[in-house]
């Protein structure tokens, strides 16, 4: 029987087209509306009351339903004032929010689980919307590529979305890690592959489902105009390997799900693959 992958959001993040889709503009062909990502707005307040452009993205975790061990896709979104004030002293000004229900616990607690019962993480990267909720998951093992280590844990500054104040995210999980170094089987019908391209170690996960494999494809896709138009997120370390991820993801699954779309909810209303 195929598992079941569940959508859980913890937050909501603005994120700007040039982020979306790299160097968007460099498609004179494509018209403007065409680049724009599922839920695009122009009406998006700010706290100083400013209006802006952009989309407010889901920060999802993945529940995978049916593994051996109780197994999870990430920790999402920590608090949000830390992480809003974090990326201001390195000039990212993000709108960031979280309600009630966006937390984790609580929507772990919609299928009866509480952070205690999580006996597996995934760690696709350590960028920050990836790691906020690590230390609620006492007897969890993380699984993370070797590559991502280096950043999350003392970023150079040239590093996006990985932040010196955030490394303590991966510090008091420490005791927890397990490292990997390439594809890794997490069980049968779980598989990682060591993609890199958006981060050193961005790993996706392969999920066989009762619908066919299904790629979690983290941040090497943000949305589903990355997937339609084969074009790349805005946010890469090496966009040559990123886009030779593209191919092989292609290759090797039945569904792609971007990662940061609400999309994928209205193809899936239930929040639920398999």
């Amino acid at each position: 029987m195929g598992l079941k992958i569940h959508h859980i959001n913890t937050g909501q993040l603005q994120n700007s087209l040039p982020t979306s889709l790299l160097n968007s503009a460099a498609r004179p062909d494509l018209p403007y509306e065409d680049r724009l990502p599922y839920g695009w707005r122009t009406d998006i307040v700010r706290e100083t009351g400013e209006i802006q452009d952009g989309v407010m993205i889901p920060i999802p975790v993945w529940l995978l339903e049916g593994t051996d061990k109780v197994t999870i896709i990430d920790t999402g979104l920590g608090e949000p004032q830390e992480v809003s004030d974090m990326q201001k002293r390195y000039g990212v000004n993000v709108l960031t929010t979280k309600t009630e229900e966006e937390n984790l616990a609580v929507g772990l607690a919609r299928f009866g689980l509480k952070p205690e019962d999580i006996e597996v993480v995934v760690l696709t990267h350590l960028h920050f919307d990836h790691v906020g909720n690590n230390e609620m998951f006492p007897n969890a093992k993380f699984v993370v590529q070797k590559d991502e280590l280096p950043q999350g844990l003392t970023p150079p500054s040239f590093c996006m979305y990985y932040y010196p104040e955030y490394a303590h995210k991966i510090k008091d999980v420490e005791d927890q890690l397990q490292i990997i170094d390439g594809d890794f089987e997490l069980d049968d019908r779980v598989k990682l592959l060591k993609i890199g391209g958006h981060t050193p170690g961005c790993q996706v996960v392969m999920v066989e489902t009762g619908e066919g494999t299904v790629c979690l494809t983290s941040d090497i896709m943000y949305n589903y105009k990355n997937l339609e138009l084969n074009w790349p997120t805005g946010s890469w370390w090496d966009v040559r390997e990123l886009m030779r991820g593209y191919d092989r993801i292609r290759a090797e699954s039945d569904i792609i799900v971007p990662e940061h779309d609400w999309k994928f909810l209205s193809l899936y209303p239930s929040g639920t693959i398999g």
